[in-house]
């Protein structure tokens, strides 16, 4: 555990900071579960990095590390594109001031190239990540949607299909669909456990539009 939680007591703690508080603990928790489960407890599956505090001293930016394999690009410019699979990914969470609200969602965003169709790949919005859930920064925990984009990562939950409610990348939605899931590239963590589902929640998407990832083959 971060000895820097003992700092805290929870009963002490009002409003926003209450809930910046207990977000923080099960995160913490989460994560040193990995550290002791894990073959090497140095390189963790997840683990996080606190990157900003709010003047009480209570994280509102963390950086989140996954190890697993994923893919995070692909070769060359013309199909057949062979997907590129890295071990290593990094990921911004960060709590608005108006944190936890239904105008205040959390904002997740790849700071490591990630090849998913529910992760901007590039341009202006290069790695922001679609987490599909409605209010999620109201019903859903960092914890829970931290798990969420570990699935993304495994391929084990994605949309590809070009319907509503739309994949947040266009461009990686079809290599998916059309080299991708035929050639099997995607399959690559589907035997692995998967982490847990978050709790149900009313589904909405984007960033305004409802989307729901699909779990991978079956879309």
């Amino acid at each position: 555990m971060n000895p820097a939680i003992n700092n805290f007591n929870l009963k002490e703690l009002k409003g926003r900071d209450a809930r910046l508080f207990q977000e923080w603990k099960e995160l913490d928790a989460m994560c040193e579960k990995r550290k002791k489960q894990g073959p090497n407890p140095f390189k963790p599956s997840l683990s996080y990095i606190i990157r900003r505090k709010n003047a009480v001293g209570l994280p509102t930016e963390f950086e989140i590390w996954y190890r697993c394999k994923s893919i995070v690009g692909v070769e060359d410019t013309e199909p057949p594109r062979k997907p590129i699979y890295g071990n290593l990914h990094k990921m911004s969470v960060v709590l608005p001031n108006n944190y936890p609200s239904a105008d205040g969602n959390p904002v997740f965003t790849f700071i490591t190239d990630v090849w998913h169709p529910n992760i901007r790949y590039s341009g202006s919005f290069k790695g922001h990540v679609c987490l599909t859930i409605k209010e999620m920064g109201v019903l859903a925990s960092i914890k829970d949607l931290v798990l969420r984009v570990e699935r993304y990562l495994k391929y084990q939950m994605y949309h590809a299909q070009n319907t509503y409610p739309y994949p947040e990348d266009q461009g990686v939605a079809e290599w998916v669909r059309e080299e991708g899931e035929p050639n099997g590239w995607v399959k690559f963590a589907q035997d692995q456990p998967e982490a847990p589902e978050p709790p149900k929640a009313p589904e909405g998407g984007g960033d305004d539009k409802p989307k729901k990832p699909k779990v991978s083959l079956s879309i």
